[in-house]
C-alpha cells in the first residue's frame, strides 16, 4: 500500500462526553461494540502494514466540511446555510476525521505512513494472505 492509512475516532474523547451526559453504565455497554470492532481494524491494520491514525473526534459533527460555518441540524441532517452543503450526521463526522487526519499528516511533514509487517512467527495460528476476518466464539 502506498501514501494510505486508517484514520479512526479516539474513543477516549467520546468516553468524556458520554459520561458527562448519560451513566458510567450505559456507556460501558453502548462502547463494546466500538471497542471490538476498533480492535479488529487495530489488529488487521498492524498485520498488513496499514499506518492508523487516532483523532480526536469534537467537533467534527458542527461544523461544514467545505466552509467551516457551524451546521444546522433537522433530526439526523445536518444543512449549512452558508454553502448549501447537506449530509447526514455521522457523514459530516466521517468526512470531518478525514480532514483532520489530512492535516495532522502534512503537518507532520517527511515523516513515513510504513510499518513492518507481523511476521508469520509472531502469530498465534498461520495465516493465509486472502483469509477474511475470524470471529472468535468464548
Amino acid at each position: 500500500m502506498h501514501g494510505y492509512a486508517i484514520a479512526l475516532e479516539n474513543l477516549m474523547y467520546l468516553k468524556e462526553s458520554m459520561v458527562k451526559n448519560g451513566s458510567k453504565t450505559i456507556w460501558k455497554v453502548s462502547m463494546f461494540a466500538y471497542r471490538k470492532l476498533q480492535e479488529s481494524i487495530v489488529n488487521k491494520a498492524i498485520e498488513y502494514n496499514v499506518p492508523l491514525m487516532f483523532i480526536n473526534p469534537r467537533g467534527t459533527s458542527k461544523l461544514c466540511p467545505r466552509c467551516e460555518n457551524v451546521l444546522t441540524y433537522v433530526h439526523r441532517l445536518a444543512i449549512c446555510k452558508k454553502c448549501g452543503f447537506a449530509a447526514d450526521r455521522d457523514a459530516v463526522g466521517a468526512i470531518n476525521i478525514w480532514l483532520k487526519s489530512i492535516y495532522a499528516y502534512a503537518g507532520v511533514c517527511g515523516s513515513s505512513l510504513s510499518a513492518r509487517g507481523m511476521k508469520d512467527e509472531n502469530r498465534q495460528t498461520p495465516r493465509n494472505r486472502n483469509e477474511g476476518m475470524k470471529e472468535k466464539r468464548l
